[in-house]
């Protein structure tokens, strides 16, 4: 986020987008080519007739595991490009999974990645090639001939942007725009020229302020540019202050033109000014339609918790290193400036605006309120008349992501109004409702919703969870239509059939292309709207999902996935390499099993939650920097970053979502979930139906030991329950009071009805075991260990060496004894930020000699120093 300082100014948080403007003369490619499996070098040549091969949409993916394929794009580049000098046409193709080969009327102009037998994956790279002049057919018919290969997963040119445009000056110049807002919504703006090469260069600036209602020009000035021949040489022209006493949104443009060259660059964005934004608290909003399913578990509201401890640092840490230090122009950019700088950008406001809400109803934090204010008015202003709030351009409208996107605004929108009362954001999210209806159905001049997005339609579909929202929030029933219309889709020839592949087969691999994080959306908007409808029938699908997910599908840290896809059974890769545990399948699955637990209320599924918070979720996020690392291995460095990326989104999202499960009324009995220290208060009724204020102060030190005090205080003596979740992976959960013991049985609530007197307390104690667990066919023969919901992992920079770099012979075994069971935090760097650590000793098998003491730390913490971490260990226990 870009701040500036200049005398009597303010510094303010500015949103604009940072990339190069594009040129005028930039043609989007088609929005389909041909297609086919297989390879044939013939494919190539211009004259080849693929008249009988299939048409396929740009920009989406399929699933085809190690498979050839080509594609052919046919174009007519206009003579209009010509620069006279000779530098080219500039050819995007965006993402290509795995490797790509592209041809240009048949001669090879460049490629990405490596083919077999020396193969090389670049699936994640944008592909930019350079069309040499004298190749082009001027005014004519030209093709594009694009060769891939794919080893595994998904396939094709599955992201853009698809465009050609000539190489120029704009190549040899870089441009940026810097805003200083002004007091009263006054600004001043400030373009930087800076050459890349020695060459000079001489033109022109036209600059406008226009009125965002009617686009009246309310500010024009044109100034000379000139830049010296020589590469780093600046110019910076500065246009004066410009004051509105009643507006705060503009369309600001220029167009900079060449004095030697017809090429030209226009750019206009919005610019909105939110120095003096003042948006008020007016309370919480409830849904105006009730679920015909009624709760099971109903969360204790987040501003009546006080989370402390091991969780509660955690959370502030993503308060003060994420949500706080996000990229606000990285953000919004893409909505100011149509289009987005890739095809999913418009995603991310939303999660965070949805993050934010969460973390503000826990902290009341002002800063956090003031920042989500400005993204929350900055998106809502972005909206088109007719309802659009997406990054693409008219002519890319509904392909893609842009579903997807209107998704994420809609849930971040709906949060803001929740939790503020703000009504025009409510307002904004009917017209984004509306213009989906719309757009999508079965009526003449409707589009299909599954042709709308990637991935079978499951990421268009999977609006489907924001939309039933909506419709408890406004009462329409066309929205409720438009989620019954989804359901049909789901079913079409070209859908990803859903419900019957799961009925079916009972497998998610089976359902789709088997791409997880969408499937996994899809199922937590049909939950959503079997508790709503009360039609059983919805609920059945997912239950089979989640069955075969947790039998067949999960790692032992609480994520699934590899390479972003549902594997076969039992194979559960846990390398960098495997691409293991995308953060967003991660936060999706806890979304999942929390739809689960509110409308059976059974333990099952808090223990999977519980199970995902406390290792991949957390271990998803560094501690110490608020980076996070898009895949979380398990064996390897976990790769953190700190630009925004879907996960990087997702993350702060999942952990900001964790008070839902700490605390709340299970079956219409106050339950405590989870045993971190804190502080609750609830308004209940006794049994004699009686509404009484409760607070509980819990003090422990978990996960460091289950030993934990709960203190009870109410406005008067009375007679209820309360009921203590009493976790799987304990032992001897036993809870005192008043002189009575009470023994507590495994994944079950062990509830105590009496009559409660205020300051009595609860002595609860339980063991939590160190379990080892095997490694299953992905890693044979060797082992992990578990100590209450924490996998342990050994960390490189807290050991001088890592087993499975001994060289052994073939009679040497190595034996480790469990862990100790109580953490010694003097094993920790003075800046790590947990406290646990625990030792264990390596044991040469058949010569009983001790070789090394190992320190393991619980997997959620390591790699926060960088360190390579490893869960599974070449090991045997001692018997």
């Amino acid at each position: 986020m870009k701040k500036i300082f200049l005398k009597n100014t303010i510094q303010v948080s500015l949103f604009f987008l940072c990339h190069q403007a594009v040129m005028a003369q930039s043609i989007n490619l088609p929005k389909e080519g041909k297609f086919k499996f297989g390879d044939n070098p013939e494919w190539a040549t211009p004259a080849f007739n693929d008249n009988d091969w299939v048409s396929q949409q740009l920009g989406k993916s399929f699933t085809k595991d190690s498979s050839y394929a080509w594609y052919r794009i046919k174009i007519v580049i206009p003579s209009a490009m010509k620069t006279g000098e000779g530098k080219g046409i500039k050819l995007y193709l965006g993402k290509i999974d795995d490797v790509d080969q592209t041809y240009f009327n048949g001669k090879l102009i460049g490629e990405t990645g490596s083919f077999p037998p020396d193969y090389i994956t670049q699936w994640e790279k944008q592909r930019m090639y350079i069309i040499p002049e004298n190749e082009v057919q001027w005014d004519k018919e030209n093709v594009i001939a694009v060769r891939i290969y794919n080893l595994i997963g998904g396939m094709g040119m599955w992201e853009g942007p698809y465009s050609f445009e000539p190489f120029g000056w704009v190549d040899e110049v870089s441009v940026r725009q810097d805003f200083i807002e002004n007091p009263n919504n006054g600004f001043t703006t400030r373009i930087v020229f800076t050459n890349k090469i020695d060459n000079a260069f001489s033109g022109t600036v036209k600059y406008w302020i226009s009125n965002k209602a009617n686009n009246k020009v309310l500010f024009s000035e044109t100034k000379p540019v000139q830049l010296q021949a020589k590469a780093g040489a600046e110019s910076v022209i500065i246009f004066r202050n410009f004051q509105s006493d009643k507006e705060n949104v503009f369309h600001v443009g220029y167009q900079i033109n060449d004095n030697n060259n017809p090429l030209f660059v226009k750019k206009e964005q919005l610019y909105i000014a939110t120095n003096n934004l003042e948006i008020p608290f007016t309370g919480e909003v409830r849904p105006l339609i009730k679920n015909r399913v009624p709760d099971n578990f109903i969360a204790v509201s987040f501003q009546n918790q006080q989370l402390k401890g091991y969780l509660g640092t955690r959370l502030k840490q993503n308060l003060e290193q994420r949500l706080l230090k996000v990229d606000e122009s990285g953000l919004m950019g893409s909505y100011l400036n149509r289009p987005g700088i890739h095809p999913w950008a418009g995603e991310h406001v939303g999660k965070y605006l949805e993050a934010a809400c969460n973390v503000w109803k826990l902290t009341h934090n002002p800063a956090l309120k003031k920042q989500m204010d400005r993204m929350m008015y900055e998106l809502i202003n972005t909206q088109l008349e007719d309802g659009y709030l997406g990054t693409y351009t008219p002519d890319q409208y509904w392909t893609s992501w842009d579903v997807w996107s209107h998704k994420y605004n809609l849930y971040g929108l709906l949060a803001y109004y929740t939790t503020t009362g703000y009504q025009p954001a409510l307002d904004a999210c009917r017209k984004m409702g509306d213009l989906l209806c719309a757009t999508f159905g079965k009526k003449a001049g409707q589009l299909d919703i599954i042709l709308a997005g990637t991935h079978v339609g499951m990421a268009a579909t999977s609006v489907l969870d924001p939309m039933v929202e909506l419709y408890k929030y406004t009462g329409d029933k066309k929205y409720l239509d438009l989620c019954y219309y989804i359901l049909e889709a789901w079913e079409q020839d070209n859908g990803p059939k859903i419900i019957s592949s799961l009925l079916a087969t009972g497998k998610v691999t089976k359902v789709g292309n088997g791409k997880a994080y969408e499937m996994l959306s899809n199922f937590v908007g049909l939950v959503n709207l079997y508790r709503v409808t009360g039609d059983e029938k919805l609920l059945t699908p997912v239950l089979i999902a989640w069955q075969d997910i947790v039998t067949s599908r999960l790692y032992i840290t609480g994520t699934t996935s590899s390479h972003e896809y549902f594997q076969e059974d039992g194979y559960l890769p846990a390398g960098n390499n495997a691409n293991m545990g995308e953060g967003c399948v991660t936060t999706t699955w806890i979304q999942l099993n929390q739809q689960l637990l509110e409308v059976t209320g059974e333990l099952k599924y808090i223990e999977q939650i519980e199970r995902s918070v406390y290792n991949h979720l957390l271990g998803a996020e560094n501690p110490q920097t608020g980076c996070v690392s898009y895949y979380t291995p398990l064996m390897g460095k976990k790769p953190f970053t700190c630009h925004i990326t879907c996960c990087q989104s997702s993350v702060p999202r999942g952990i900001a979502m964790i008070p839902y499960f700490t605390f709340g009324s299970s079956k219409g009995i106050p339950a405590l979930m989870m045993y971190e220290p804190a502080f609750y208060k609830e308004s209940i009724k006794t049994d004699g139906k009686k509404n009484i204020d409760l607070s509980l102060q819990v003090e422990s030190n978990f996960p460091e030991n289950g030993d934990a005090v709960i203190k009870i205080n109410i406005s008067q003596a009375a007679s209820f329950p309360i009921a203590l979740r009493v976790p799987s992976w304990c032992s001897s959960f036993t809870a005192s009071v008043g002189g009575k013991v009470y023994k507590g049985t495994a994944n079950q609530n062990l509830i105590i009805s009496r009559v409660w007197r205020s300051g009595e307390r609860i002595k609860v104690s339980f063991q939590m075991p160190v379990q080892v667990l095997t490694g299953g066919n992905s890693y044979p023969g060797q082992i992990a260990f578990q100590r209450g919901p924490q996998v342990l992992a050994l960390d490189s920079s807290l050991n001088d060496e890592v087993p499975g770099n001994y060289q052994l012979g073939p009679d040497q075994r190595l034996l480790v004894e469990k862990p100790i069971e109580s953490s010694s935090a003097v094993l920790l760097p003075k800046t790590w930020i947990g406290k646990q650590a625990f030792t264990v000793s390596i044991i040469d098998k058949t010569r009983s000699l001790i070789k090394q003491q190992l320190v393991l730390v619980p997997f959620a913490d390591a790699s926060q120093t960088e360190g390579i971490m490893k869960v599974w260990l070449p090991l045997e226990v001692k018997k």
